[in-house]
């Protein structure tokens, strides 16, 4: 039964202050070294290439390739085991070919078309939830919140509230329990606990800029950048606090598989004429402080063995 309801470009002197400080720092860097007391794996793409670092060596190697023309985009469950690809099928302009791949060994796991109830659209993705039972399908130009189970059944649908519906400016992310976090018109951050029946409000986001938000772990906190930094806060919408500043902006920051730091696509350069847009990747603590990414001693850049050069990424990046 189904039930209904209810993303700056970086400073011109930035970029400039990153190619000269950053680059000549990199030429004497041992790269990895600083990355062998970490847990987990990232995974990064420039372009098609996705890239895997393994954090207890510091070495980097492929992780899988795809078509840039077919491909929508893809995206990893919370523990690493299952990739789950959106594909535009040769020939059909009404559906996308959702792909669940067992990332360890590349076979394919489940595989079904995914079909919006309402309109046309070729580019959706799919989210799978913490316990790897349900995929999220965020907001097209026709339909709401849409969560399918693992085969591409529709469970619930989510339409919006009263009488504003889900657009394509708005976004979901899940969390643990398979409750999810809606950015909804971007001026609220809403909650919803299955069977997804009611929104509930977390806070009022009253900033010009805000998006990208990443959940912890445990799912106890937050981050999202606000104008150009990094915040964090706790998942009931408390203790607000800033943690990244400098001289350029932020795009994101991803948690740990421990919780105790955060993956920050720094530096970004926004290049949406192009589709060049980027970020380097950094860490930092996840302690609530307040780091220079151009400065703090703490900031580690994310440089595999044998490569004198921070990671640049344009497209999924993730930590597990």
């Amino acid at each position: 039964m189904i039930t209904r309801t209810l993303f700056i470009l970086a400073t011109l002197a930035g970029l400039f202050s990153l190619l000269l400080g950053g680059c000549s720092k990199d030429d004497d860097d041992d790269g990895g070294s600083e990355l062998s007391n970490l847990p987990g794996y990232i995974y990064h793409e420039y372009t098609s290439e996705v890239m895997e670092i393994d954090m207890r060596t510091g070495e980097e190697s492929a992780f899988f390739s795809y078509n840039a023309y077919s491909t929508v985009g893809w995206g990893l469950s919370r523990d690493g085991k299952l990739r789950i690809v959106s594909t535009r099928e040769p020939g059909m302009y009404d559906r996308n070919r959702f792909t669940i791949v067992n990332a360890a060994d590349q076979t394919i796991v489940k595989e079904f078309d995914y079909v919006p109830r309402y309109g046309n659209n070729t580019n959706n993705l799919g989210k799978i939830s913490f316990d790897n039972s349900l995929i999220m399908v965020t907001p097209d130009r026709d339909n709401g919140i849409v969560i399918l189970d693992m085969d591409g059944n529709v469970k619930y649908e989510m339409l919006g509230i009263g009488e504003e519906s889900f657009t394509l400016d708005d976004d979901a992310v899940w969390l643990p329990n398979n409750s999810i976090l809606v950015r909804f018109k971007n001026r609220l951050l809403l909650r919803s606990d299955p069977p997804y029946t009611n929104l509930n409000l977390v806070k009022e986001m009253n900033y010009e800029n805000w998006g990208n938000i990443r959940v912890s772990n445990n799912g106890q906190k937050i981050t999202f950048y606000i104008n150009k930094h990094i915040h964090m806060m706790d998942i009931n919408g408390e203790n607000l606090v800033q943690v990244t500043d400098g001289n350029a902006d932020e795009a994101f920051a991803e948690f740990s598989p421990d919780d105790k730091y955060l993956l920050i696509g720094a530096d970004y350069v926004g290049l949406p004429a192009s589709g060049n847009s980027h970020w380097f990747l950094k860490i930092i603590p996840a302690d609530g402080k307040k780091y220079n990414l151009d400065s703090s001693p703490e900031v580690i850049r994310v440089i595999p063995k044998g490569s004198s050069s921070i990671i640049r990424a344009n497209g999924v990046t993730a930590w597990r």
